[in-house]
């Protein structure tokens, strides 16, 4: 994994894979956080926060398609994941969550909506009507 990126290096990266993950017909931006574990030497209480972003390696093709199960190029196997991440030091946590939540809302703008009838019609039909014996 590379090295770990500076706070403005991060957010520019952050954006660049959600405008572009979010051009594509497909693909996922996953986001984690994690506290790392405190230094001996170290006078806060609080943990920093690793975090990290990957797209899931959205350059494969879809397997459900059977265009894409007959069509796997060497380069799409070999497609790597972009992942990028950063620390964030205690002192620095609230500035930084409230840019961090800025460019995640700015890069939700182009997902579609989920169908939710389908769901619902599914419901009605499988136990809703009255059972009649005859």
């Amino acid at each position: 994994m590379p090295a770990h990126l500076g706070h403005e290096e991060f957010f520019t990266s952050l954006t660049t894979l959600l405008s572009t993950t979010s051009q594509k017909t497909r693909g996922s931006v996953y986001l984690t956080q994690k506290p790392l574990p405190l230094d001996p030497q170290s006078q806060s209480q609080q943990p920093s926060i690793l975090i990290r972003a990957t797209d899931g390696n959205t350059n494969a093709p879809n397997p459900k398609t059977a265009e894409a199960k007959k069509k796997v190029s060497k380069a799409a196997k070999s497609a790597s994941k972009v992942k990028i991440s950063t620390i964030v030091s205690p002192d620095d946590l609230e500035a930084f969550y409230a840019r961090y939540a800025e460019v995640c809302k700015a890069g939700m703008t182009g997902l579609k909506k989920r169908d939710r009838k389908k769901g619902k019609a599914k419901g009605k039909k499988e136990g809703g009507g009255k059972v009649v014996k005859g």
